[in-house]
């Protein structure tokens, strides 16, 4: 029984470090509008880089270890309201449904993602220039 217990509180443990894995400190431009949530849902996209992100792994970053998940369906929602925000940005980020699978960003997609957080990094460490 001890050794049950110990191994539950590793197995925990190790949920909870995927679960900081996923969540990210990605600081996603303020122009997109997204919410908390729809940020966790779009940074555990990216982070499966091209692959696809299956539904399980989404419902972790959506929810984290619950016992009993609100609906499997609400991650759908989740996606729509993040391509909706994002075409209103004109972002021109695309999610792709991979049916029965998952969801992924397209090549490109990916690197326009990339590109908006550099170009939304604080530049620290430069001068700034002397106002006279």
């Amino acid at each position: 029984m001890i050794a049950l217990l110990e191994e539950r509180d590793t197995l925990r443990e190790d949920v909870r470090q995927l679960e900081e894995a996923l969540t990210s400190m990605i600081v996603l431009p303020k122009a997109w509008r997204l919410t908390t949530t729809e940020e966790r849902v779009i940074c555990a996209i990216r982070a499966v880089g091209l692959n696809v992100l299956h539904r399980e792994r989404g419902l972790l970053a959506l929810y984290g270890l619950w016992d009993e998940v609100p609906d499997q369906k609400n991650i759908n929602v989740w996606i729509c309201k993040i391509r909706q925000k994002l075409r209103e940005a004109q972002a021109e980020i695309t999610i792709e449904t991979v049916w029965g699978r998952g969801w992924r960003m397209t090549a490109e997609s990916w690197v326009r993602f990339d590109a908006f957080i550099a170009a939304d990094r604080p530049r620290w460490g430069t001068p700034s220039r002397a106002v006279a």
